[in-house]
């Protein structure tokens, strides 16, 4: 009877001492350290995450929930978060790779996903903009289209879908394309012929070419049009959009 009720009270010390170690431990969150490559406004974002969740002791927080929370601001790929003690957090965190601007207020991602970023600015980022096709979409023209451009040394600065579903892009030397909405690798292939040939050696002078043409492709530098094929005739395009 003594030794059961011996054992009782030690069972209840070793409880008040869980207890009261747990409380000494349990101490307040007062630092908070963000580790990545990460802009001041995407740093704000983390911290303001933070500040509703980190109600609790530093033991008592919750730390899937505060990860899951950090994720859900679009950008993050990778976070991890760790306890330091005695009363901090340790936040490591990866960014999606931005490949794009989307329109005038996001970013895209090579898979195409939209992510915001308050305040956060890039200008060597081209800049797509679509009215039908979904960000998804738009970012596999590009990669198409860019990749076609690749061993000619072009890059794409801006690509744009309009409400007919036609294409228009601009390179980083001045040159404006206009693809119409499908066949647009054939189409951008004829520009490349004629860049090649005839454009290459005139730029940076800006120009625009309209390759929504059967057979050839028009040129217009200033006021003036230069058109090759002459027996092609513009076709609207219906049907088959994003058709590359």
């Amino acid at each position: 009877m003594i030794r059961a009720l011996l054992a009782g009270l030690t069972l209840v010390a070793l409880a008040v001492g869980a207890v009261v170690m747990w409380e000494r431990l349990d101490q307040p969150v007062r630092v908070v350290r963000v580790e990545g490559t990460l802009t001041p406004a995407e740093q704000a974002a983390i911290q303001g995450v933070c500040r509703d969740v980190l109600v609790d002791g530093v033991l008592s927080v919750d730390l899937e929930e505060l990860t899951a929370r950090i994720n859900a601001l679009s950008w993050p790929r990778d976070v991890r978060v760790r306890r330091i003690w005695p009363d901090g957090l340790l936040i490591q965190v990866e960014r999606e790779p931005l490949v794009a601007a989307w329109g005038s207020d996001a970013f895209l991602t090579s898979a195409g996903k939209v992510v915001h970023l308050t305040g956060y600015q890039e200008a060597a980022l081209p800049v797509l903009s679509a009215e039908l096709s979904t960000p998804r979409q738009t970012m596999q023209v590009f990669q198409v289209l860019q990749d076609q451009l690749q061993p000619s040394g072009l890059v794409i600065r801006a690509l744009s879908e309009n409400l007919l579903g036609e294409w228009l892009l601009t390179l980083d030397n001045g040159l404006t394309v206009a693809l119409g909405n499908q066949k647009l690798t054939e189409r951008l292939q004829r520009v490349l012929l004629l860049y090649h040939r005839v454009l290459a050696e005139r730029m940076p002078e800006p120009a625009y070419v309209d390759a929504r043409y059967e057979n050839g492709v028009a040129v217009r530098r200033d006021a003036s049009m230069l058109a090759f094929d002459q027996g092609a005739q513009p076709k609207l395009d219906s049907g088959m959009r994003n058709g590359l």
